[in-house]
């Protein structure tokens, strides 16, 4: 049995104890269900708890003396006789004993989960709507009434299955938990963490963020991103990629993935540059031996070690040109500038004449109009493009 299969079961289960006529045979065949697995029981408990969960939501709603809401959705649901089906269950509005709609009925525009009636008799549902970030599922009911023993126990195994994914969703999104950012390729984009940090992603970038009471981490998956981050001497700033981390508490820095290393630039402050678990950690890094970089320096780290050097203010701003959405040349080489080119356009270009590798190529161009740097090449240096598929050949003029 599969973690969902112990899911659905344990819904079953918890249905059919929820009655006062369990049989003893019952209670037995319950018990051996959940010895047989560690699963079952775990997938019991958590559905038990979250069942009992609900009824201690019952202190958000309003008191009977308070207006109601209009954020809440409240309403004493009763099962007809005849309504037994899974159709039925998932009905959009509610039904008589007869399967029909209920004259005059004011419900049917209520959520899913307000519109089913079949859970429990004289059962109330309060739905929240908010954003998915936010949004909570409020279930109230008195349990310690009298439960009825008609429950359907396909709905309830339904239902709470769903209230623990709900619930676990909402538990990570307002518990700090890590949030993704991605760009695809010829993508930009600014964000503004919780910390007001300013992260920056370049084409086909994706980063990790997590920031947490004593430390901010950011896992840079691929690509290329710049960090503007707020100074916090409480909760170092860490960006790890692979097995190399950069380390700030106030700078600026842009950090990029390359296929075997991690190249660091530090437009700003000081940054340090070593393995994730150490910079992670509170030693002192001033007294250790790892490498620090500042502002106007750069660094490529792979598994050879970490080599720093300085970086004269054209060539930095040559670097951190992306962040103004431009890319800029200056006698690079054509082999160079095609592989910058292909970063950011699904179109690629391929130097089929290798002659025209070491042409010389100077400029500000926008990365993703690929057109007017190929009007460049054909007008400025006699290159002729044939087109073949996604790819655009660069060949000499005179080539045949």
């Amino acid at each position: 049995m599969n973690c969902n299969e112990a899911e659905i079961a344990a819904g079953e289960w918890l249905a059919r104890l929820d009655r006062d006529d369990s049989s003893p045979e019952e209670l037995a065949a319950f018990e051996r269900w959940k010895t047989a697995d560690p699963r079952h029981a775990a997938a019991y408990a958590r559905l038990a708890a979250t069942w009992q969960a609900l009824d201690r939501i019952q202190a958000t709603r309003p008191s009977a003396s308070e207006p109601i809401d209009n954020d809440y959705l409240n309403g004493t649901l009763t099962r007809g006789p005849s309504e037994s089906s899974l159709g039925h269950l998932f009905q959009s509005s509610l039904d008589d004993s007869t399967g029909h709609p209920s004259s005059g009925s004011s419900h049917s525009s209520l959520p899913l989960f307000a519109r089913q009636s079949r859970v429990r008799e004289s059962a109330q549902y309060a739905v929240a709507e908010n954003s998915p970030q936010s949004a909570t599922l409020q279930f109230s009911n008195a349990l310690s009434g009298r439960r009825s023993s008609h429950r359907p126990w396909l709905f309830v195994s339904v239902a709470a299955s769903l209230l623990v994914a709900i619930t676990g969703f909402w538990i990570a999104q307002t518990s700090g938990g890590p949030k993704s950012y991605r760009t695809g390729i010829g993508g930009f984009q600014r964000i503004v963490l919780e910390d007001q940090s300013v992260v920056e992603l370049n084409t086909n970038s994706e980063v990790r963020v997590a920031l947490m009471p004593t430390l901010r981490k950011v896992e840079l998956v691929r690509g290329e991103a710049s960090f503007e981050v707020v100074h916090d001497a409480s909760r170092p700033f860490i960006v790890s990629a692979g097995d190399t981390a950069v380390r700030a508490v106030g700078t600026k820095f842009d950090v990029r993935r390359l296929d075997n290393s991690v190249e660091v630039t530090v437009d700003e402050g000081q940054v340090a540059v070593g393995a994730p678990s150490l910079l992670e950690s509170k030693v002192d890094l001033v007294t250790m031996s790892i490498p620090q970089l500042t502002a106007g320096q750069s660094a490529v780290a792979s598994g050879s070690g970490v080599r720093l050097r300085d970086l004269p203010k054209r060539e930095m701003a040559r670097k951190l040109a992306w962040q103004t959405q431009m890319i800029v040349f200056d006698g690079d080489t054509l082999a160079e500038v095609v592989d910058q080119f292909n970063r950011y356009n699904e179109r690629q270009l391929v130097i089929a004449d290798p002659t025209l590798s070491t042409i010389h190529i100077g400029g500000y161009f926008r990365p993703t109009n690929l057109d007017a740097f190929v009007s460049v090449l054909q007008s400025d240096f006699g290159i002729r493009i044939n087109p073949d598929g996604n790819r655009l050949l660069l060949v000499t003029a005179t080539a045949n």
